[in-house]
């Protein structure tokens, strides 16, 4: 059977499934908020990543892997990813969102260009903290200073817990 079958699949909503997604608790910081799905900021549009986006998101991704990859060299990814692979990750990216646990969306322009993504990971080691990243699709020329004051002033507001969020860009 070929992966990809096996990962559509494993998201069909089916009994077991749904066992699965009621042990997936949300972080507790997070538990009484409901973060938005869609937010605009300014000249951005964030949209939470989910399944459905894969193909273009496979091909930021890879056109942008060297300056991803020069952003976070503590990192692997996206060396290898498959197509496959990034449904996967979309497809946990999705669920950790509707479940409160971690939140990662598409940047766009008010025009549904694809910009970029953005995440939000909370701790989970307990401390009241969490680490935020995005990064650029290469070629895209954006105002990253204001995208970094929007997103650092929303995560600041209301919508949001008091966490201490580390920009790690």
């Amino acid at each position: 059977m070929m992966r990809v079958s096996s990962t559509a699949r494993r998201f069909r909503p089916t009994a077991r499934n749904s066992l699965a997604e009621a042990r997936l608790k949300p972080h507790p910081a997070f538990a009484d908020r409901e973060i938005p799905e869609i937010q605009e900021l300014g000249a951005f549009v964030l949209k939470a990543l989910r399944v459905e986006d894969v193909d273009r998101d496979y091909a930021a991704v890879m056109e942008s892997a060297a300056e991803i990859k020069a952003a976070f060299p503590q990192f692997t990814w996206p060396e290898g990813l498959t197509r496959e692979d990034n449904l996967v990750d979309l497809g946990w990216h999705q669920r950790e969102f509707t479940a409160r646990r971690s939140f990662a969306w598409i940047i766009e322009d008010h025009g549904g260009q694809y910009l970029g993504c953005a995440y939000v990971y909370p701790s989970i080691e307990g401390d009241q903290s969490a680490d935020v990243w995005w990064w650029w699709k290469t070629g895209i020329e954006v105002d990253r200073p204001a995208f970094r004051e929007l997103f650092e002033a929303w995560l600041a507001g209301p919508s949001w817990p008091a966490l201490a969020y580390r920009t790690m860009v």
